[in-house]
């Protein structure tokens, strides 16, 4: 049982037939951990971080296929809070010098709040496994108004220029597939030959989990054949060019920009280009939305103030029916 000892509070529990009493901030924290130990957990093994998270991982992000991301998360995650630190130590207090590091560190607002969203799922299930009290309070950061840089046509141009001149045609292509699918970078590497084929893309392994068909536009499909002449493996994307790769090229293609200390210069930005695009174009919001695969139409709305005729077409189709 839980008690006093100063300013603390002592647990006390059998481990391997040895007593042990290790002390705690608080009353519930030391209880929580009487709790884990009689239900099995070891000290050193489900009660800290990054094992839990190991164990517990399958039923923490279930149905969840963005693994890759989550994993990236985690990593960022454990370098603020490290990976052997207790379960029952993560706190309010420990949670808030988090968010300040992530601050100091130039991390954005929308970066650090996956990060806590992370955090909160790890909490919420070892809070429901009886192994921690609380979840600790995550504030959550204000988010920018995303990124906001598109390609114009001489943009699009100099890119192709710059990867040709250096002979790096995969670039070229995945760059290419970017700007007239609007898909994401790793919804582009995952892309099988069987998802591409009668005119039309299939992207299957999305963000939001749901399966998406657009028809694949001239420019998307002579990239992808070129890319599929160029190698024999199923994903063309996937399989016969690295993502590290592209990473550096791309580096490249920021410099030859003098886009290096710009944030907004990422490969992101393509799919953002190709949303403008079509709105600009007079695509209505909703079809947009099929498009991107938004799962919200709030995320599509982002680009209405791109159509400013809109309510010009309006405005005509009264007078017509007057």
């Amino acid at each position: 049982m839980a008690r006093p000892r100063g300013n603390r509070w002592q647990a006390d529990v059998m481990i391997d037939g040895v007593r042990k009493r290790p002390t705690f901030a608080t009353k519930e924290e030391a209880e929580a951990y009487e709790r884990a130990i009689e239900g099995g957990y070891g000290v050193t093994s489900n009660l800290t971080l990054r094992p839990f998270v190991e164990e517990q991982f399958n039923r923490i992000w279930e149905g969840n296929r963005s693994i890759s991301s989550i994993q990236t998360n985690l990593n960022v995650l454990y370098r603020y809070i490290p990976a052997e630190t207790p379960l029952t130590s993560i706190n309010d207090l420990k949670v808030d010098n988090m968010i300040t590091a992530m601050i100091n560190d130039g991390l954005a607002g929308g970066t650090i709040n996956r990060k806590l969203a992370t955090l909160s799922k790890i909490m919420k299930r070892a809070k429901k496994m009886q192994i921690v009290v609380a979840v600790p309070e995550l504030e959550r950061q204000k988010e920018g108004k995303g990124r906001d840089r598109i390609w114009d046509a001489a943009d699009e141009r100099k890119a192709e220029l710059f990867w040709t001149h250096l002979g790096l045609t995969e670039a070229k292509c995945l760059c290419i597939f970017l700007l007239y699918t609007g898909c994401r970078v790793g919804e582009a590497y995952k892309l099988s030959r069987k998802d591409v084929q009668g005119g039309f893309v299939t992207f299957r392994e999305t963000k939001n989990g749901a399966t998406r068909r657009i028809p694949l536009v001239a420019p998307a499909k002579a990239a992808w054949d070129t890319m599929c002449r160029m190698t024999n493996e199923d994903k063309p994307f996937g399989d016969a060019y690295p993502r590290d790769t592209f990473r550096g090229h791309w580096e490249r293609l920021r410099e030859h920009f003098d886009a290096t200390e710009d944030p907004n210069f990422v490969p992101h930005m393509l799919r953002h280009t190709c949303a403008s695009r079509l709105v600009m174009a007079g695509v209505g919001l909703p079809q947009v939305m099929k498009w991107m695969g938004h799962k919200s139409i709030q995320t599509t709305m982002r680009y209405a103030h791109l159509a400013p005729k809109d309510l010009d077409v309006a405005a005509q189709a009264l007078v017509a029916v007057a």
